[in-house]
């Protein structure tokens, strides 16, 4: 009980040691990862390893890294045709998710982005919300 007792304060030093932001952000990498397990994984799988030749991946994938202001259009809209990833040819129609809110494309992106890059990429909020309307104003 003791330990359980430490381990429910260390828990909260950490939580209050955070910012607003920084909580806010933790919030959104949590509900990202539960989204791309709900949403993605099936597909890119869970490591982001993606499936043979059929499904590409997202680890360090230098697609992703190149393009990473595609990604919210790239989940809302799909793909169709081929794309080279890190120098072999995809040609597998991506299905689009248009059920699911920006809020949750915008988690799924902050996850996809900090998790299988060989380096996180950080981009901001704004830029992340302009490249979503933007897709959405020309249908991709």
């Amino acid at each position: 009980m003791r330990i359980l007792s430490l381990l429910a304060l260390a828990f909260m030093c950490v939580f209050a040691a955070c910012s607003d932001s920084e909580l806010v952000s933790m919030k959104q990498l949590s509900s990202g990862a539960k989204l791309y397990e709900q949403h993605c994984s099936n597909c890119h799988q869970a490591d982001g390893s993606g499936l043979a030749l059929l499904i590409p991946p997202l680890q360090q994938a230098d697609y992703l890294t190149n393009n990473a202001l595609l990604l919210p259009c790239l989940i809302r809209n799909g793909a169709a045709g081929a794309m080279e990833v890190n120098g072999k040819i995809y040609n597998q129609k991506m299905p689009g998710n248009a059920k699911l809110s920006d809020a949750e494309i915008l988690d799924i992106c902050r996850f996809v982005l900090q998790k299988f890059p060989e380096k996180p990429i950080s981009l901001e909020d704004e830029s992340l919300t302009l490249a979503l309307q933007k897709c959405d104003s020309v249908g991709n």
